[in-house]
C-alpha cells in the first residue's frame, strides 16, 4: 500500500485524522458534554411531548365525538316526541273542525229553513191578514 498510495498521502491522512481527534479530545469537556445531553433532553422530552400531545387530542375528540352523538340522539328522540303530539293535536284540531263545519251546515240549513218560513209567513200575512183589515 506504501507503493501505490504513497507514504507522504499515508502520512498527510494520518496527521489530519490525528489533528481531529485531538480537537475532538481538546473540546470534549464537561461543559460541551453537558450542552450534548441538554440537546439530546430537549429532543427525547419533545417527542414524548408530542406523543402525550396527540394521545390527550385523540381522547378529547373521542370524547367531543360520543358527546356530540348522544346530544345528538336526545335532540332526535325530542324531535320525534314533539312531531307526534303536533300530531296529535292535529287530529284533534281536524275532528274539532269537521264538528265546526257540520254545526256550520246545520246553521245554513236552518238559516235556509228559516228565510223560507219568514217568507211564507209574509205571503200569508200578505194574503190573508192584510186583506182582512
Amino acid at each position: 500500500m506504501l507503493k501505490t498510495v504513497g507514504w507522504r498521502l499515508i502520512m498527510v491522512t494520518g496527521a489530519v485524522y490525528s489533528c481531529l481527534y485531538l480537537y475532538e479530545w481538546l473540546t470534549w469537556s464537561n461543559k460541551a458534554k453537558e450542552r450534548e445531553f441538554k440537546s439530546q433532553y430537549v429532543a427525547h422530552a419533545s417527542k414524548k411531548l408530542k406523543m402525550i400531545v396527540d394521545l390527550t387530542s385523540s381522547n378529547c375528540s373521542h370524547q367531543v365525538e360520543q358527546e356530540l352523538s348522544s346530544t345528538f340522539a336526545r335532540l332526535c328522540q325530542l324531535v320525534d316526541r314533539a312531531t307526534d303530539d303536533m300530531h296529535e293535536d292535529i287530529k284533534q284540531l281536524d275532528s274539532h273542525l269537521k264538528q265546526v263545519e257540520e254545526a256550520s251546515n246545520n246553521a245554513k240549513v236552518l238559516r235556509n229553513k228559516a228565510h223560507y218560513l219568514i217568507k211564507e209567513l209574509d205571503m200569508f200575512q200578505e194574503a190573508y191578514l192584510v186583506n182582512m183589515s
